[in-house]
């Protein structure tokens, strides 16, 4: 096995245990519920096969919702976005600058592209979960206020992991 697949197997298991036994536990006043274990779908190798995304998207979804006792809202989201992932980050990356083994990551990436791509695809992703599980239009700014209170904290969850696990080598 390659130390690139084992190390994604544990960045599944060790983000989807964070998610299940301690950030699910939190619902900051109804409107903030960071959901840390998209990380592993923006993780994903720049160059991994779009089949391969849809896939290992999948998974995550799934057994994030088996472990929450849901009835599918994190298989399907987390689908979704592994389908806007590589659509979104052929925007970032227009002149193919990245090898096939490169990590999204701000040492990678540059601090404002990756920025720009762990924000726009982390509240799309909550606010695609929030709007199915509330599904009434009528309360729009409850939706909008509740995904972008979520999304604001699962990002700085993101960056201040990317900034833990991603040191730039010059340090």
């Amino acid at each position: 096995m390659s130390r690139s697949i084992i190390w994604g197997i544990v960045r599944f298991l060790v983000l989807l245990c964070t998610q299940v036994l301690v950030l699910d536990n939190i619902n900051l006043f109804g409107y903030v519920e960071p959901m840390l274990y998209i990380w592993f779908i923006l993780l994903l190798p720049i160059k991994t096969p779009k089949w391969l995304v849809l896939i290992l998207s999948f998974l995550m979804g799934f057994c994030v919702d088996i472990f929450a006792g849901q009835v599918g809202f994190h298989t399907a989201v987390s689908t979704f976005t592994g389908f806007l992932r590589p659509i979104f980050f052929s925007q970032i990356n227009a002149d193919n600058q990245f090898s096939a083994f490169d990590i999204p990551s701000s040492e990678t990436m540059g601090f404002m592209p990756y920025i720009a791509y762990i924000s726009v695809l982390t509240f799309v992703h909550i606010f695609t979960i929030v709007m199915i599980e509330t599904f009434r239009w009528s309360e729009i700014l409850q939706i909008l206020l509740r995904a972008g209170l979520s999304s604001v904290v699962t990002i700085l969850l993101i960056i201040l992991c990317d900034t833990m696990f991603f040191r730039n080598s010059k340090d």
